[in-house]
């Protein structure tokens, strides 16, 4: 990716003011140069993703008996995700991004009381997300910060899942191959509701709310380009959260 930000313009921004910075901007906007990143993009994508939930919040009452949110164990999230993306580098710097897309989950609920069953929730839907990126580089590394908002609406009235992430990455450019290590943080809010089996006593109602086990992992990424402006990346994540992302990208 041609994503690369001379450093003198990056200082002559910081240091300028008033009048002088507004023309510098304008004029980088109208002005786009041929080493920058190329303006326009389109983006397939596909996202796999595991994880372990932790308990935020949880109502679980059999009868008028409430039961402890001990009794909830281990908590497993998979999402699989497919979709496409748009995204327009406003400044050389900056660029801004959205997308849409369809997903499937699966989250399964393991008690750590003997009798009571393991409770399952499946999921279909389609997300919804925007975010922004910072970027500055030269010509053998780069360094970047992202920020995305996503909102995912569920299928049989499920309450919708928000999430908000934040990447950090710092790469380096070898002939047509970028390659990256950086980390993700993920917030995330899954709230479910329902009922569940308990061994010869009957049905207890539950309503919880899940967030993400950890909020940090690892990321490392490959970028290959095809020509000037078709490109492949493959990013995997690791730690708590496993990640594997696809992309194929179109840029003119």
């Amino acid at each position: 990716m041609r994503s690369r930000c001379p450093f003198l313009l990056i200082v002559s921004l910081l240091c300028g003011t008033g009048p002088a910075l507004s023309e510098s901007l304008a004029d980088m906007w109208t002005n786009w140069d041929p080493a920058w990143p190329q303006r326009l993009g389109f983006t397939a994508l596909g996202y796999d993703q595991e994880q372990n939930y932790a308990v935020g919040s949880a109502e679980i009452t059999l009868g008028e008996l409430a039961i402890s949110e001990d009794a909830i164990g281990e908590i497993r999230n998979e999402v699989s995700q497919l979709g496409v993306k748009g995204d327009f580098w406003i400044l050389p710097f900056w660029n801004i991004h959205a997308m849409i897309g369809s997903v499937e989950g699966n989250t399964v609920v393991t008690p750590t009381v003997p009798g009571i069953d393991v409770v399952e929730v499946n999921y279909e839907g389609t997300v919804f997300g925007a975010g922004t990126t910072l970027a500055y580089g030269q010509d053998s590394w780069f360094v970047s910060l992202t920020g995305i908002y996503t909102h995912t609406e569920l299928e049989d009235d499920l309450e919708p899942i928000p999430a908000w992430l934040v990447m950090p990455k710092v790469g380096l450019r070898l002939d047509k191959f970028e390659v990256w290590l950086g980390a993700t943080y993920q917030n995330l809010t899954e709230a479910q509701s329902g009922v569940f089996n308990i061994l010869n006593v009957g049905q207890a109602i539950y309503d919880i709310e899940l967030n993400a086990a950890e909020p940090w992992n690892g990321q490392a990424g490959v970028r290959y380009g095809l020509t000037d402006s078709l490109f492949l990346t493959l990013e995997a994540g690791f730690g708590n959260r496993q990640t594997i992302v696809g992309h194929v990208e179109w840029r003119f």
